[in-house]
């Protein structure tokens, strides 16, 4: 026989949710700001919310255990909450149909229905199912033709850069307007308005001025590395002054290190770098200096406008010895691997501070460097 105590515990509760089913349904605990706990029925669970601590209530079992609503052969008492809930279906019922099941689960309780769990018999009718069936459908169905209306909407808000970027028509369907970026093969893309505020120069721009700028730059020229640092995190940067005048110094190359979203660590480096002077007044040509900076997007002017990389706001700068730049082909050789990381089988279980694959990965690489220097000697001579 089940714990007595826990399951008074449970009748009380589900009294408590049926004088109240009119606010949705409710589980029995919250954690991490989440969680099936209804702090609408039980004010308790806002500390849970509010604070993501674990607030749990005693209950012997839960109407909305999967194979409880549905019975024997959908979900599993044993695996509990976690793999076996259907509250966000019990959402779909009414006020006045939650307070049927939850008494109907009380009685059943009551009568000991629920001490053995091998067999269990659906507590919800065939109605009950249908209804929250046609209701999930009817929500689909009604999300559909919302997004169907805003594509719409983008399209016709879109016309000019469509004519001028037909190629473009499906990304402008569904992020015209929208926050986030999307990833393009030559360059990225931001959508979000809110994004064109952080351009320098771009300050009266339309919004279709500042998305036309953006495809325009798309395969063209522009400081990589700088770009990945603005998507990434910039850790450091390194350079040797070659230029100064009375606002700005020029750097002749900076070398950086940046991390990846995974901890990952890259290094690259950008030639002829400009900076204002600030910060630097102290310095000479022919110093080196390292520094952390703000890496931010700008209208770059010359063959039309284009978004381009810069460094701003330097700090923690500290004039060091000459230092010697990683070369060329190390870098080359630092983006293949990495290529060679992103497209390995075992990508989701590396760290990629120890690769598992090492020896059968090198190969392909080094292969790869050979190919991609043999081009860049080529390109350089011609």
């Amino acid at each position: 026989m089940r714990n007595l105590q826990a399951k008074k515990a449970t009748i009380d509760a589900i009294n408590l949710m049926i004088r109240h089913a009119d606010k949705g349904p409710s589980g029995f605990w919250v954690e991490d700001y989440s969680g099936c706990g209804n702090p609408s029925i039980f004010p308790e669970f806002e500390i849970g919310l509010k604070k993501g601590d674990l607030v749990q209530k005693e209950h012997d079992l839960c109407p909305w255990n999967t194979a409880i609503m549905y019975g024997a052969g959908h979900g599993s008492i044993a695996t509990g909450c976690y793999d076996s809930c259907s509250i966000d279906k019990a959402r779909y019922l009414s006020g006045q149909e939650l307070a049927k099941v939850l008494f109907r689960f009380k009685m059943r309780l009551k009568h000991g229905d629920y001490d053995s769990t091998d067999n269990l018999s659906p507590l919800l009718t065939e109605k009950e199912r249908k209804n929250i069936e046609n209701r999930i459908l009817a929500e689909q169905h009604k999300r559909k033709h919302q997004e169907e209306q805003k594509v719409q909407a983008r399209l016709k808000k879109a016309t000019a850069l469509i004519a001028k970027y037909p190629d473009k028509e499906s990304l402008l369907a569904l992020y015209y307007g929208e926050r986030g970026h999307v990833l393009e093969e030559n360059g990225i893309i931001l959508f979000d308005p809110h994004s064109q505020n952080d351009v320098i120069g771009a300050e009266k721009f339309s919004y279709n001025e500042y998305l036309d700028v953006q495809f325009a730059s798309l395969g063209k020229k522009h400081r990589t590395y700088f770009a990945k640092c603005y998507f990434n995190t910039p850790l450091s940067f390194k350079g040797q002054i070659e230029k100064v005048n009375s606002k700005h110094v020029c750097f002749n190359r900076i070398f950086l290190i940046g991390a990846h979203s995974d901890g990952s660590i890259f290094e690259g480096k950008e030639d002829h770098v400009w900076m204002d002077k600030s910060g630097f007044e102290a310095l000479c040509v022919g110093d080196s200096v390292s520094f952390t900076a703000e890496v931010y997007r700008y209208i770059k002017i010359g063959n039309g406008k284009l978004i381009d990389y810069g460094l701003r706001n330097p700090a923690n700068i500290q004039k060091i010895s000459p230092y010697e730049l990683p070369s060329d082909d190390k870098l080359i050789m630092q983006e293949i691997e990495s290529l060679v990381c992103e497209n390995c089988f075992l990508s989701d279980q590396c760290n990629r501070n120890y690769c598992m694959m090492y020896s059968k990965k090198r190969l392909p690489a080094m292969e790869m460097f050979i190919a991609s220097k043999a081009q860049t000697d080529k390109e350089g001579s011609e």
